[in-house]
Order: structure tokens, then sequence, then C-alpha cells
């Protein structure tokens, strides 16, 4: 335990060490204030959202520039960035610990230039295995494409509220990827909507609420 502790608090181990320490605080924080959220999904439910605008925050997210064209070349674009800096600190932190055990015998540190080629080679053997991570754990992390609310126009909506009319109702859509969307509904007709019932998805009005005709039949 005690050769454990020296190893990681040495150069070059020190380094993977204070990332992995910062991220593991990461997650103890977001965990204690319930903000982890790892579901990559887009939401049209709530009033005033603007759907065209909700998309994938993330390294998978298909952003341009260098660090986007980065993470693309090591396969790292499949989980969010978060999860990115934990995988590969927690590798680097393995392999430099070990090299390091197996390289200096004698204890102590690794001198300047052996604990460079050190953590170089755990770095680059970090970012490789964390791509094989992402290639395995791309299922969970696949982001779904922005949603417009002009693409749910046609669509036909469960309507889960007791009543829709011109200044109430609920219902839930699905969109051409078949995900779930709860959305607010508006209908000027008088009519006998209740939950469970389905309308029609007609037109959105200038608050980006949904206008819904209860005649499904007659329009589809």
């Amino acid at each position: 335990m005690g050769r454990l502790i020296e190893v990681s608090l040495g150069f070059p181990t020190v380094i993977f060490t204070t990332l992995l320490l910062i991220s593991l605080g990461y997650w103890v924080i977001a965990a204690f204030s319930g903000n982890i959220d790892l579901e990559i999904d887009a939401d049209v439910g709530d009033v005033g959202t603007d759907v065209g605008d909700v998309g994938a925050d993330g390294a998978g997210a298909d952003g341009g520039g260098f660090l986007g064209n980065l993470l693309q070349s090591f396969d790292l674009h499949h989980m969010p960035i978060t999860v990115v800096i934990t995988v590969i600190s927690l590798f680097g932190w393995v392999s430099s610990g070990i090299v390091t055990t197996l390289a200096v015998t004698n204890g102590g540190s690794a001198g300047i230039l052996v604990g460079v080629f050190i953590a170089l080679g755990a770095f680059v053997f970090s970012i490789f295995m964390a791509g094989r991570v992402g290639r395995m754990l791309r299922p969970f992390f696949v982001a779904a494409l922005p949603v417009r609310r002009a693409d749910l126009i046609g669509r036909i909506c469960t309507v889960r509220t007791g009543r829709v009319d011109k200044s109430f109702g609920q219902a839930e859509v699905n969109d051409a990827e078949k995900a779930a969307h709860t959305i607010q509904v508006r209908c000027a007709v008088d009519n006998e909507l209740v939950a469970g019932s389905q309308a029609l998805i007609v037109d959105v009005d200038k608050e980006g609420r949904f206008i819904v005709s209860p005649d499904v039949d007659g329009l589809v």
C-alpha cells in the first residue's frame, strides 16, 4: 500500500493521479447534486423550449474544429467529454503506475527523462483504450438528432390530460426516430378529447404550442 501511494504521488503518475481525483470529485459532486445526465435526448415538451435548437451536448455530437477532429480520430466522439476525461485518467494512472513500478525498482520516482517517456506512453495507451471503451459504450451514448416542431406536424399524438381546448392540453407524440416527446397541445373546436384519445397535429401557434384536430380518421 505504501508503494502504491508513493508511485501515485511520484512523477509521472502524479499527473494522472491529479486528473483522476479531479474526475472523481466531479462525479461525486454531480451525484450528490443530482446533475448526472448521460442520456442525450431532445425535449420538445415544455412551453418556451425551442425544439430546433435542442440537440446532443457532448463528445458524441458532430462538432467541428480541432477538438472535434481529434476526438473522432481516436474514436472518442462516442462518449460525453466528461466520460472521456475520466476514462483517459483511469487508464493513464494504471498504466503509468505499473510501468513506473517496474522501471524504478529501488523506490522513489522516475527521473525527468524517463518520467516524460512513461507519461507520453501512458497517455497514448490511455487514449487508445478510451477509444476501445467508447466503441463498446457507443449504444448508450447515441445522440438524438435535433427535432424541429415542424417535423411533428402531421403526426398522431396521444392526449395525456383530461381535456384539450383553446387554453389547455398536453399530449405525447413519437418522432421519426420513435423517441417520445411530451408536448403542449391546443384545440380550437369543441371536442371529446380525453386522456388516451388520439389527435392529429396540424399546426404550431406563435407560442410554440401544437394545434391538434380530433378528426383523426378524416384527416389521416
